[in-house]
């Protein structure tokens, strides 16, 4: 089987719950993410040494980079308060919690030299997208106005409207996150015929938000979607 997981934003126990006892997982299964791992929720070391877990057991697990891992490595990268601040303003404090990184109250960028060089290691080389033989799993979309949509990394984790051309992407489905999604919505777009692209972000983070606050994985075989409340918080 093969499945992918939508936006987890810290959310590991909802995470391992899913998994284990919705998809249960084995090693012939491939597992893919479409990014945002972190910031948010409480979890999101645990959920990196989880999935790090589970590829060094041999589970065949496959990642796309999110812009809050984008905004993580530019932070970690240019060491520059602008940077800092834009990862600051978007979850990053709860992440340093998760490390048990407390310098970042008054040491501001040069907090990020205590992320392990694991961790870091895994958010550098996570690829910006994925292409399967009828799918293409990317964080927020491809742009395919640009001149080189393959090319455009920004807009593979920052746009809200990039719909799919056919003609370009091979007439594969497109699989993404980035823009929290009410349950419902995400359900009722995959019954339609034929669709082009799907995003998978439920807001599992947003929990209290209507129809918010749950963790899809999507069955790219059978278009089946499995999902779990938030039980994070």
């Amino acid at each position: 089987m093969r499945y992918v997981i939508g936006d987890i934003h810290g959310c590991y126990q909802t995470l391992v719950k899913l998994v284990d006892q919705q998809l249960n997982l084995t090693k012939d299964d491939e597992l893919y993410f479409v990014g945002d791992f972190i910031d948010r929720g409480p979890g999101s070391r645990q959920v990196i040494e989880y999935i790090l877990e589970l590829r060094n057991a041999g589970y065949q697990i496959y990642a796309v980079k999110g812009n809050h891992e984008e905004m993580l490595i530019d932070a970690w990268m240019n060491k520059a308060p602008d940077s800092f601040m834009l990862w600051m303003m978007n979850g990053a404090a709860e992440t340093l919690v998760s490390y048990d990184i407390q310098s970042y109250l008054h040491m501001d960028e040069a907090c990020l030299n205590e992320l392990p060089e694991e961790h870091v290691d895994f958010f550098r080389k996570l690829p910006y997208y994925i292409e399967t033989d009828g799918h293409i799993i990317v964080h927020a979309g491809i742009n395919f106005k640009a001149d080189k949509p393959f090319e455009d990394s920004t807009s593979m984790v920052w746009c809200r409207d990039c719909p799919n051309d056919t003609s370009q992407s091979g007439n594969r489905l497109i699989v993404s996150g980035h823009t929290p999604t009410p349950l419902a919505m995400i359900r009722k777009r995959l019954k339609k015929k034929n669709p082009k692209e799907i995003n998978i972000d439920a807001g599992c983070v947003y929990k209290g938000y209507t129809d918010m606050g749950h963790l899809v994985a999507l069955d790219l075989d059978n278009h089946e979607l499995y999902w779990e409340e938030n039980i994070d918080f």
